[in-house]
């Protein structure tokens, strides 16, 4: 940033509201940035490359450096960088003075440690802070100089304890030096600023504020920390600053709102009402333009008067020119800091599924619907909205009570603060038996999603989606239920506060009005109601409001696998599918027929051969979603084996992580068609057989929004799964849908984040399908923590999901879904893992110096620089790509050892090794690659 500019750095004790001084000031009389610049593992590039970024500083700061009384470096503390900062900084000074020991020189992290890519900033603030107290700080903890420095040779002395520094003739100035981690290689020369002019008297009728934060929470809370500063305005110029400070000095964020007024008393006034939640707060809206948000707010004037403003920021535009409606001569000055939010960092748990005390590890639930009224709400702010009811009469019903309400319900088309879709009691019914058509909606909700503004809302209301009485389980329609759950998890997906409301079909047009009203009302006074937590869920029924509640439920009753006649597994050679089939084996099936998409040659398939020495087994290939091709498939096995006992549904894929209105009805469908058309094929043919059960391998992905994030195709065939297995359950076959959360090293996993608390090992999953085998309807597996992190691992449930060159290659029991690179289903022997474990003592040894033996890695003190180190010479010696997140959550490095072990292939199976640019890598790892592999000073592998 080579050039001449004032900087203004407010230091504060976090949270604390600031008073006039307690801003520190400097003018950025020149500086030099190499962008070219590499840096080693030390952190320190060379001295001469040093000695060229502080030239061209003093060069484009034109003073002398004589005139410098301090200069603050970047002071790595180590034996070799120290003394190379110094020579660099000397070559420098001595082509401009020849004096000696006249400029203090200290760094800032003996006092407050290595802040990485900040601590340049870091220093930065130090020396305003020395300028503004009129003292050179010391530098902590120096007992005696480096003996590879000779200060006296060199235009500084070692700041070791408090010098004064007066305000003299000439304006103070310091020098700072950042060089590091970070990628940054700058010198940057400060001056003190100069004294402020006195200004004349401000002529202004009124003034804006804006204020921004990352929710709605936390921007209430900082307007009320705004209103108590601008009570402490002394004058008309200093709410200016206020307000310029508050308009061009503070980051937009994802919410906003703005106040206008024409004293300090005003505008405290006002703030005070957004305080108290009185003030509509919009979500930024980047793409709405200049023509858009006129037309909301009714403004044509090219340059907004503060009133515009508000309007226009409270439709949720963007590009407002703040500087413009600043006073002339208005200055940056102290204001509040943002009020960080105080909750749990890992908080992803949605409330629908909460796996209470009884719940934990493989303990199932089911959910039971509870009486619960509506929390009272304040009336909800004057707001519009768009109503898409697909029932006239509910429309009209909805479109009185809102407007009585005072709320502008606007003709669809119109973009609006909110959109209600209300479903008609006999809307979307299949005539003929088939499956509900599921494109229109997926489009129709897409659409909706897209045209909602950033600071938008939904609600959604249907029939018949939910059983919340036994009695209503014949009624229900998966298709429905499906919807609603994709509903929620678009909301979740999109972070927009989302309800989704079961309505009772007997109740009349005006009771369904009254009440979507007053949930409207509910959802939009809540702060982001629902957008962190997944959705709010209510039904109706006779009158009373019903939530949704986990409850623990026990096994199913004791069933013994009959040994004769045949049972059914759909895509058996998935990573999931396969272990169903083993267990079943396990528990005494002797005939298994298997089918997949895909063709597999039994001959070549290792798993199937695997299979055949412990039962009869035989692969089919079939697409599940043709009915007609599942009946012969079965024809085929039943006239070899007989009756068919039992099915297990494991079919399923998924698509990538995307937001759901960029991904088109054809590649939703690719994964419904085994979940929705193919679920119901494999019920009908269990029943007209007179099988004992059907298991339908489901996600909690159907049942918790936050793990549909991405994936709400998924999500909708999901949830489908779980209603059908509540409609379709009967005493002569048991339908049980299973909601599998990630399945640790195995798959069927959503974001890394949810499978940090929803998550069961493999173990603890088998055993829990036998004892549900036969309960019923839906059941639900929460899971829990894992002990150890769970793999990183896509989704991955049949044989079409599976590479075919992985399927037949001799995919085993132990195959790791995982798009590890050179990972090959192999099993690992005792003497891979030790061999691992010696690569990586070996690796700790140059890199630290020692072996860690069985000691925690976090007593280590390993920081960045040695994780990067480590993660290279890890990498060097086991050809594989090693994520540096590894080594940050091992606890010992036989962890490691073991963890890397797992994915690298056998020597007999490892293909040649890449070349260096071909190795996948992770952000961090290609962040970090070129400061420790590529610098000119330092060769791969060298100490």
């Amino acid at each position: 940033m080579p050039g001449e500019g004032v900087v203004t750095v407010v230091v504060k004790p976090l949270g604390a509201a600031l008073r006039d001084g307690d801003r520190v000031r400097g003018v950025i009389r020149g500086s030099a940035v190499n962008h070219g610049g590499r840096t080693s593992g030390l952190t320190v590039p060379s001295s001469a490359a040093q000695q060229e970024v502080v030239s061209a500083a003093l060069g484009d700061a034109g003073v002398s450096v004589e005139s410098i009384g301090l200069v603050e470096a970047h002071g790595t503390g180590t034996s070799l960088g120290d003394p190379i900062e110094v020579e660099g900084l000397t070559r420098a000074w001595r082509g401009v003075t020849g004096r000696s020991q006249f400029c203090a020189i200290g760094s800032l992290k003996g006092n407050v440690g290595h802040l990485e890519p900040a601590a340049g900033l870091a220093g930065l603030v130090k020396v305003l802070l020395a300028l503004e107290h009129g003292v050179v700080p010391p530098s902590l903890h120096v007992v005696r100089p480096n003996d590879h420095i000779r200060f006296e040779e060199t235009p500084f002395y070692l700041a070791d304890r408090v010098v004064a520094w007066p305000r003299g003739e000439e304006p103070r100035r310091a020098a700072v030096s950042a060089f590091g981690m970070g990628g940054v290689n700058a010198h940057v020369i400060v001056e003190e600023a100069p004294a402020a002019p006195v200004r004349e008297r401000l002529v202004q009728d009124s003034h804006v504020v804006r204020v921004s934060a990352a929710d709605e929470t936390a921007l209430r809370a900082l307007a009320g920390a705004y209103a108590e500063r601008f009570e402490t305005a002394r004058d008309d110029w200093e709410t200016a600053d206020l307000c310029h400070t508050a308009n061009t000095g503070r980051s937009p964020l994802e919410f906003q709102t703005a106040v206008y007024g024409r004293t300090a008393a005003d505008l405290a006034a006002a703030l005070r009402s957004v305080a108290a939640g009185s003030v509509p707060v919009a979500r930024v809206d980047i793409d709405l333009t200049a023509e858009e948000a006129a037309g909301r707010t009714g403004s044509t004037r090219s340059t907004p008067t503060p009133a515009d403003a508000v309007e226009l920021v409270r439709a949720g535009y963007a590009h407002i020119d703040w500087a413009s409606l600043s006073a002339k001569g208005a200055r940056v000055t102290d204001l509040p800091t943002y009020p960080f939010a105080r909750e749990s960092y890992w908080h992803t748990t949605d409330p629908a599924v909460v796996p209470g005390p009884a719940a934990a590890g493989g303990e199932a639930v089911r959910i039971e619907w509870r009486a619960r009224e509506l929390a009272p709400t304040l009336a909800a702010a004057p707001a519009t909205v768009r109503l898409v009811a697909a029932d006239a009469e509910i429309g009209r019903a909805l479109t009185t009570v809102l407007r009585d309400r005072g709320v502008t319900v606007v003709e669809p088309g119109r973009q609006a603060d909110a959109t209600i879709v209300v479903d008609a009691p006999g809307s979307r019914t299949s005539q003929d038996g088939r499956p509900i058509e599921l494109g229109g909606f997926w489009d129709e909700l897409g659409s909706t999603m897209k045209a909602l503004p950033a600071h938008g809302q939904l609600l959604w209301a249907g029939f018949h989606d939910v059983a919340v009485h036994p009695g209503e389980r014949g009624a229900l329609s998966p298709e429905r239920a499906a919807m609603a759950m994709a509903v929620r998890a678009a909301g979740a997906e999109s972070r927009k506060p989302t309800a989704v409301v079961h309505l009772d079909p007997a109740d009349p047009a005006e009771v369904h009005a009254v009440r979507l009203a007053a949930e409207y009302a509910a959802l939009s006074a809540g702060p982001a109601a629902g957008a962190d937590a997944g959705t709010v869920v209510a039904a109706y029924r006779r009158g009373v409001r019903y939530i949704p509640e986990p409850v623990p439920t026990p096994a199913g009753p004791p069933y013994a696998l009959p040994a004769s006649g045949y049972y059914l597994v759909t895509g058996g050679l998935g990573a999931v599918g396969l272990r169903l089939t083993e267990r079943l084996i396990d528990r005494g099936a002797k005939r298994i027929g298997i089918i997949g998409r895909s063709v597999v040659d039994a001959e070549s398939s290792a798993p199937l051969r695997e299979l055949a020495k412990r039962a009869e087994v035989e692969y089919l290939a079939c697409d599940v979603s043709d009915p007609a091709a599942l009946a012969a498939v079965a024809g085929q096995f039943g006239g070899r084996w007989g009756r068919l006992v039992g099915i297990v549904h494991s079919s399923g894929g998924v698509n990538p992580f995307g937001a759901m209105h960029r991904r088109t009805w054809g590649d939703a469908e690719k994964v419904l068609a085994p979940k929705v058309p193919g679920s119901l094929n494999v019920v009908r043919l269990a029943k007209e057989q007179g099988a004992d059960f059907t298991v339908l391998v489901s996600s909690i992905a159907g049942t918790q929004a936050l793990a549909g994030r991405g994936l709400v195709d998924y999500s909708l065939a999901n949830a489908y799964q779980l209603a059908l297995a509540e409609r379709e359950n009967d005493a002569v076959t048991t339908v049980t849908a299973h909601a599998w959360p990630n399945w640790t090293g195995i798959g069927m996993k959503a974001d890394a984040s949810f499978s940090a608390a929803y998550s069961l090992s493999a173990e603890q999953a088998l055993d829990a399908f036998f004892d549900h085998l036969r309960s019923g309807g839906a059941v639900i597996f929460p899971g829990s923590a894992p002990a150890t992190p769970p793999e990183a691992a896509e989704p991955v449930e049949s044989v079409e999901s599976v590479p075919a060159a992985r399927a037949e290659a001799g995919a085993s029991t132990a195959t790791v879904a995982r798009a590890a690179p050179h990972a090959l289903p192999a099993a690992r022997t005792g003497q891979d893992v030790a061999r691992m474990r010696a690569r990586v003592r070996d690796a700790f040894v140059q890199v630290l110096g020692e072996d860690p033996g069985d000691r925690p890695l976090q007593r280590l003190g390993l920081d960045s620089l040695v994780i990067a180190e480590l993660t290279t010479a890890l990498e060097q010696r086991s050809d594989l790509t090693v994520d540096p997140s590894l080594l940050m959550r091992a606890r010992t490095a036989d962890e490691i050892a073991a963890d890397l072990a797992a994915h690298e292939a056998p020597v007999s199976h490892r293909p040649p090794t890449p070349d260096h640019e071909d190795v996948p890598t992770s952000a961090l790892s290609a962040l970090l690659r070129p400061l420790l592999e590529h610098d000119g000073q330092r060769g791969p592998g060298q100490a």
